[in-house]
């Protein structure tokens, strides 16, 4: 099989981009001469792999600024990505778009609403845990199967004070999941699911706590983004059978080495479920693959490793080495190091050696890429990532910063 080389998401998660504290002195923004008007950013993506297919779409957003204050009075973030295995059948199909309006009330509610959709057709699925027997030959009856999954989201974050803010948020998800009958999904869940392959819908409320003192929110170069939340997702019946509970902590650290020029940006997040967990939900944090893809470990095939226990960590290193003018924008071209790491686990009740391992079980990825930052409100990464479980080197080219 031919490895991955190039991949799409849609931006981060909606809960991942919050509001930014007032730019101090000598931050990148603080130079910013604030002017009204509208910016626009859009990147073209061309792309694909032998599990999904080949395509093209873009990503991009639409801000609107006034001269009073440096923050946007709205931002409307946008992806699209289109595949195709044999044309004109698409094999994969992610849409979205997130509106942020950061300053209602007298800049005491941030809102935004993310409306999207995703057609993936070749989601792996090995096994639960963090030691899954990966065959070395893949056989899409046997490791793949098919989930659709519209949703819709709105989430508010209400500011306590400077730096403290009260999270809030509700998201409704219709899923479809079609398997073969010889899958091991199929093997491994078949028979205790019940609701595995049929049309259902996940309802998840959430609530939290957030600690934002960053200069920057597009590109922080200083300061501290910490949060704490819970979500609860009720069953209702057959129409929302699965009823369970995640808890999720990151902590986020960001400083400057080098004024003007080099960023050292550090992450640890911690994320437990309990309860009724849908499968797919056991790979993911924030709406997003924890043990690898774009926003988790990076070079480790996203969503790989499923369990009720996820913890991983990043350190990233991201130099600016050249700032121009071109129509009538300013642009930072940059580059980042980075280093990923992290494990999953079936259960926090009671040690499965048998499919967590018994060493260390660390899956880790290693990489680098370039930034290019156009105006206030956008930026484009391009990472290139190895990790001993890439097929056999993971690429991303994605809107904003990782984290």
């Amino acid at each position: 099989m031919i490895a991955a080389v190039t991949a799409a998401s849609p931006p981060a998660a909606v809960a991942d981009v919050p509001g930014a504290a007032a730019a101090p002195k000598g931050s990148d923004m603080a130079s910013e001469k604030v002017e009204s008007g509208r910016e626009v950013g859009v990147f073209p993506l061309v792309g694909g792999d032998t599990d999904n297919g080949f395509g093209a779409g873009a990503i991009g957003s639409i801000a609107s600024f006034d001269p009073k204050n440096p923050i946007y009075r709205w931002k409307l973030d946008f992806s699209a990505f289109v595949a195709t295995k044999s044309p004109p059948s698409p094999s994969y199909i992610d849409l979205a778009t997130t509106l942020t309006i950061p300053q209602l009330l007298d800049d005491h509610l941030r809102l935004e609403m993310r409306p999207s959709f995703t057609l993936d057709s070749a989601l792996p699925f090995y096994g639960i845990g963090n030691k899954p027997s990966v065959p070395s030959t893949t056989q899409a009856d046997r490791d793949f199967y098919k989930r659709v999954h519209p949703a819709i989201s709105v989430n508010a974050r209400w500011r306590l004070s400077d730096h403290w803010f009260a999270l809030d948020g509700i998201q409704a998800t219709y899923n479809k999941i079609t398997s073969a009958s010889t899958s091991t999904l199929e093997r491994d869940l078949g028979v205790t699911d019940p609701f595995l392959t049929k049309s259902h819908g996940v309802l998840r409320l959430e609530t939290g706590l957030a600690y934002d003192s960053r200069d920057n929110e597009l590109a922080p170069n200083s300061g501290q983004w910490h949060q704490i939340k819970l979500r609860v997702s009720p069953r209702l019946g057959d129409a929302l059978p699965y009823q369970y509970e995640q808890y999720d902590a990151i902590v986020r650290y960001y400083r400057t080495l080098v004024p003007n020029k080099l960023v050292l940006a550090l992450r640890a997040v911690g994320d437990l479920q309990t309860g009724n967990v849908p499968f797919y939900e056991e790979s993911r944090y924030e709406e997003t693959s924890a043990i690898g893809g774009t926003q988790g470990v990076r070079g480790v095939p996203a969503y790989s490793f499923y369990g009720h226990v996820k913890a991983f960590g990043n350190v990233e290193l991201r130099a600016k080495v050249w700032r121009f003018e071109a129509v009538s924008r300013r642009f930072i071209v940059g580059f980042a190091g980075f280093f990923d790491a992290g494990r999953v686990w079936t259960d926090i009740r009671a040690a499965h050696p048998d499919q967590d391992g018994t060493g260390l079980g660390i899956h880790y990825g290693v990489g680098g890429g370039i930034r290019i930052q156009q105006g206030r409100s956008f930026l484009v990464r391009a990472d290139l990532a190895w990790s001993p479980d890439a097929r056999p080197i993971g690429a991303y080219v994605m809107a904003d910063q990782a984290f």
